[in-house]
């Protein structure tokens, strides 16, 4: 029968967009380790998400590997900066916007970081590892 037919295409059709969507999603499924709670950077090219709000960073403890980068969202009403100086980063974040902070040159340590226009209110430390 037609109907038959054209049933049987479209779930061929649509089998193929699934295995499709899951050979080129370019997400391991391991969301957690790499971006979310910013506890855990899980390897080269990974992400971690560290929040500016309020006045505060969340989390206040970031770990990342070499190569990963930060995914530095201001989510509060007025310009943030992170700065570790001795990891070199100095970047500012609009409120309301993200900017990713990369990585890759860093070296392997623990560097305390502040927000440099309020540095009495909020400071953090970095991991990195290799």
């Amino acid at each position: 029968m037609k109907g038959d037919r054209t049933i049987k295409r479209m779930l061929a059709a649509f089998g193929i967009v699934a295995l499709l969507a899951t050979a080129c999603g370019g997400d391991d499924g391991d969301s957690s380790a790499a971006s979310g709670d910013g506890a855990g950077g899980g390897g080269r090219g990974g992400s971690v998400t560290l929040t500016a709000e309020d006045f505060s960073f969340d989390p206040d403890t970031v770990t990342a590997a070499v190569g990963d980068t930060i995914e530095l969202s201001n989510e509060g009403e007025s310009p943030h900066n992170l700065q570790a100086e001795e990891a070199d980063i100095d970047e500012d974040v609009d409120a309301g916007e993200t900017v990713s902070i990369d990585l890759a040159d860093v070296e392997p340590g623990t560097y305390d970081f502040i927000c440099s226009f309020h540095p009495e209110d909020m400071t953090g430390t970095l991991e990195i590892t290799e």
